[in-house]
């Protein structure tokens, strides 16, 4: 039987390459003055009462010595139970004008985002139906992470996302999210932080914390397992349906470049961003 894909939570670049594809990133340059570089991921965390796994992206250095900007880059989980604090530190604090949901339609429907003035909704699936149900265990989310980069849906709306960032107003934010946060929403981080000139090192760093960051919520649902009576296979599955594996998202790189060359071209032929688009980003999001 097939089961829903993050079902849980009611659910390279330095200088060098990313490892295992041997890719080199370039390098540009921006005249602006440096920021603060955040060298923990849990500084990155913003606190917010209804929702989980919520990160503002800034504060990342890059290989050239540039930083990433605060307050417009953030990823969260699903914002299903956000209170009005909740909203008005997004609206107000983050400016946010952008929420780009990458959830299938029936997430959306059972678990709708809470509506937030003046922000923008977008829902765009990163699944088809054919690749959101599959059994969990790691070898079959290692197959699931490289439809990530062999699904032309999936490329579809990563490109959709990219251009939300180069459109997005001025001084706005924009945030992106799936149910857990750390899947469909880890993918376009990293390839957001890849584009960035981010190391390798910091880009996986960021995708693995969402598992300290989701560690209360697993703890929460294995306790009820165990309450229940739950054999030593479903808290296992729990464990798996409620992490990530730097596994996951190497395959996905390894799918880039077998079938594109680098992550760089799946990022120029697999999602058609230009390398011209590319240093706009740079431009908008870099200091």
């Amino acid at each position: 039987m097939k089961e829903r894909h993050e079902s849980f939570v009611a659910s390279a670049l330095s200088g060098g390459a990313i490892p295992g594809t041997g890719e080199a990133t370039k390098t540009f340059s921006v005249s602006q003055p440096a920021l603060r570089t955040l060298k923990n991921v849990k500084e990155h965390e913003i606190h917010l009462q209804g929702a989980f796994n919520v990160r503002d992206m800034g504060g990342y250095p890059t290989k050239d010595g540039l930083v990433v900007k605060s307050h417009l880059l953030l990823r969260s989980a699903r914002l299903n139970h956000l209170t009005q604090s909740d909203i008005n530190k997004l609206v107000n604090t983050y400016n946010l004008a952008i929420d780009f949901d990458l959830r299938r339609p029936e997430e959306v429907n059972e678990r709708p985002d809470i509506a937030m003035p003046g922000v923008k909704y977008i829902n765009d699936s990163v699944d088809t139906r054919e690749t959101y149900y599959y059994k969990i265990n790691p070898e079959n989310n290692r197959k699931h992470y490289r439809t990530y980069a062999t699904s032309k849906q999936a490329r579809k709306v990563y490109h959709d996302l990219f251009m939300a960032l180069l459109k997005k107003p001025v001084g706005k934010s924009i945030l992106w999210h799936c149910t857990s946060g750390k899947d469909r929403t880890g993918v376009a981080a990293a390839l957001i932080l890849y584009t960035l000139g981010v190391d390798s090192k910091t880009i996986f760093k960021d995708y693995i914390a969402s598992n300290d960051f989701l560690k209360p919520k697993i703890e929460q649902r294995i306790a009820g397992l165990k309450a229940q009576g739950a054999t030593r296979a479903e808290i296992k599955f729990a464990k798996i349906d409620g992490s990530v594996d730097l596994s996951y998202l190497k395959s996905a790189i390894n799918e880039m470049q077998k079938d594109f060359g680098s992550v760089g071209e799946f990022i120029i032929n697999g999602l058609h961003i230009t390398k011209e688009q590319q240093e706009r980003l740079r431009e908008m999001y870099l200091v």
